[in-house]
């Protein structure tokens, strides 16, 4: 398996904090945050309580490489916005493109939605590109959504239902998947 998942815990604190605030990542997230440690313990012993919201320490051989989340858990419509970045090598970023089958196995086997929804935004062009790539489909585009850096930015909307995927061919088999997250009960720090 190329990743498996565990829950954050108060101590992964300062590692999400790090990955959360450097240019790279952030530059494509819909907020910036200020490098606040205490804030950042605050914010994980918060979401641990919520319902609406599940994430993840993305790992590599053992090694934190990432952060998996979704948001906007709708328990009732049954959808939600899966988000994930990764912290890899130059030479294994290829990697990422394993990542769907385990974000999106977990959000339709697990949390037992109907649909996940992908808002990517303008200037990431890869992410845009491999949503296309993977025959997600693109509702639209939201003009001007996004206020970063002294600019408007548009924000890119995809979607999948789970019907849609169940007819993608597999890379790894969903149990296979599916166990590499932490069983229900184990829910550390939550």
């Amino acid at each position: 398996m190329p990743f498996t998942f565990r829950r954050p815990t108060i101590e992964d604190a300062k590692l999400l904090l790090d990955w959360r605030t450097q240019p790279d990542i952030t530059r494509y997230m819909l907020t910036d945050i200020d490098y606040d440690l205490e804030r950042q313990k605050r914010w994980l012993a918060a979401v641990a309580h919520r319902s609406d919201y599940e994430h993840f320490i993305v790992l590599r051989h053992g090694m934190p490489v990432g952060h998996l989340s979704y948001s906007e858990i709708d328990r009732v419509n049954r959808h939600c916005v899966p988000g994930t970045y990764l912290i890899l090598e130059p030479h294994e970023r290829h990697l990422a493109a394993y990542t769907n089958s385990f974000i999106l196995d977990y959000c339709f086997y697990r949390l037992d939605l109907n649909k996940a929804i992908f808002t990517i935004m303008s200037g990431n062009v890869n992410f845009v590109k491999a949503k296309r790539l993977m025959g997600v489909r693109e509702v639209g585009v939201l003009k001007e959504h996004v206020f970063k850096y002294g600019q408007f930015h548009d924000l890119h909307m995809f979607e999948l239902t789970r019907a849609e995927w169940e007819t993608r061919p597999r890379l790894f088999p969903r149990e296979k998947t599916l166990s590499a997250f932490p069983n229900e009960d184990d829910h550390a720090g939550q």
